[in-house]
Order: C-alpha cells, then structure tokens, then sequence
C-alpha cells in the first residue's frame, strides 16, 4: 500500500513538474492581431545597439538597460506597431516604452529602425534628416494602452546641445516586416529592486521573466 503511494506521489510530482514548464513556456507566446509573438530572451545589453542612441548618456547609477528579444509572424496583412510594445515592472507598478529597436528580417541587410520624435525640434530648419523626424501621422500606440496602478516612464533624447537643448521622447512606427526578429530596448529604473517583468503587446501578455 505504502509502495503504491510513494508511486503515485511520483507521477503526481513529475505531472505538476512537467505542466509547471508548459504553462510557463506558454506564457512566452501568444497570438493577438494575427500576429505570432513568441519571447525569446530577455537580458541586461551593456548599452543600445542603435548608433543614434548609443551615445546616449545617463546616470548608470540611476538607470539600466533592459533588451528582449522576440520572433514575429503575421499571419495576414496586418503589421506589428513597435510602439505597442511595453515592459511592466509588475512588483513595483511601472510601465516602460520601447527606447530603441532594431528588426531583423533576414541574416543579409541592414536591420531596420524607424524611430519617430513625439515632439517638434525646437528649428526644423537645422534639424537634421538622419535623426528621427516629427510625423504627427504616425501615431504613438504605447499612450493608446495605459495599465491602471502603473506609472508610465520614459526617458526624453537631447537632440540638441547644452546651449540649446531640444528634447523629446522617442517611438517607433509599424514594422514593414512579416516576419522578423525583434530587439526591443528598454531604459529601467535601476533603484527598484526584485522586479518580475511583463512583455506586454497593446493590452495582452507575451510572456514573463525576472533578472537575476
């Protein structure tokens, strides 16, 4: 009898095991739009992999990096609005927007990156065409998806000078890509301390994960 429990004890044990890893593996995946989005991995990049933000300076004391990576498949017309994308601390109830981005569609070729300023340059006229440029038709969907409790956060990008500063936040636009691999970088908060984060896209959940 007693041999009898020890054995169903064990099936039970590695049944709770098993399901335990395909809810989690679930969890880094879902379907919403017609998209595939699959999380890959997630971890602490030493700095943006975009030229334009890798010089970027900020007090590492305050701030660190974040980047996760994602598989996409559109299975239709429908594209994938980068700007949609957010990161929640879900411990200490911040929402962070995507900083950078880079899409890979194939091995060959240039990643593609098309960042948007959500603010106007303070002299259009001076401002220069390889920065991301103000469109006021793209529209940033990361403020179209607020979470109740949480505190949206995103660090402005000085364009300009100490002299004359030009500041503002960065999005990104809808892919072209119908299948790629996405790099999405986030700028955190570094003081906030046992953080379990939330990959969200638009109102749904990718996929969850915590930093050791």
């Amino acid at each position: 009898m007693m041999k009898t429990i020890r054995i169903v004890k064990y099936i039970l044990l590695h049944f709770f095991v098993l399901l335990t890893f395909q809810i989690s593996y679930s969890q880094n995946k879902i379907i919403v739009d017609s998209l595939s989005i699959e999380m890959e991995k997630a971890k602490e990049p030493s700095g943006f992999s975009n030229s334009m933000l890798r010089s970027v300076r900020f007090d590492q004391a305050k701030l660190k990096f974040i980047m996760v990576k994602c598989q996409i498949k559109s299975k239709g017309e429908y594209r994938t609005e980068i700007s949609a994308f957010s990161l929640l601390d879900t411990v200490n109830k911040v929402r962070y927007r995507v900083a950078d981005y880079l899409g890979y569609a194939s091995i060959i070729g240039f990643p593609e990156v098309n960042p948007y300023r959500k603010d106007k340059p303070q002299d259009s006229k001076k401002y220069s065409y390889i920065l991301p440029q103000y469109n006021s038709d793209v529209i940033d969907v990361f403020d179209q998806f607020t979470m109740k409790d949480y505190k949206d956060f995103g660090v402005p990008i000085e364009f300009g000078t100490e002299k004359n500063s030009d500041k503002s936040l960065i999005y990104f636009g809808k892919t072209t890509y119908k299948n790629f691999r996405a790099e999405l970088f986030f700028i955190t908060l570094k003081e906030l301390k046992n953080s379990i984060y939330a990959l969200y896209y638009k109102n749904s959940k990718v996929g969850i994960f915590q930093i050791e």
